[in-house]
């Protein structure tokens, strides 16, 4: 007859908690930069189907305002500074007559308190 086996192994070393790692870095939005676009036209309905080809691109997604004024058409861009470079070159190839003004830094919503 055979002997009872038991199914528990038992280490003869110390027994020791596994080590947890934490990770408590809470990632910070990236900073927002403000990009001013003229869209400059023969006529109000030039300027205005200019932002409509504007809207429709893949940069529609940035526009956070737009006036129309006579014959021109302000847009400002919110972009990561990161997207900068994707940002030109689909403005360039969408609307290669518009007018690019300078980069501003976003006010972040505790400046403006």
């Amino acid at each position: 007859m055979a002997l009872p086996q038991s199914l528990h192994v038992f280490d003869a070393g110390p027994q020791r908690a596994p080590v947890l790692t934490r990770h408590n870095v809470i990632p910070f939005p990236s900073p927002r930069v403000q990009l001013p676009v003229t869209l400059l036209g023969q006529s109000e309905q030039d300027a205005r189907s200019q932002l409509k080809a504007l809207l429709h691109s893949p940069l529609g997604v940035y526009v956070v305002s737009t006036e129309v004024v006579r014959d021109q058409a302000l847009v400002d861009l919110d972009i990561a500074p990161d997207d900068l470079d994707f940002t030109l070159h689909a403005l360039i190839n969408t609307l290669p007559h518009a007018m690019i003004g300078a980069l501003k830094r976003r006010p972040s919503s505790r400046e403006s308190r």
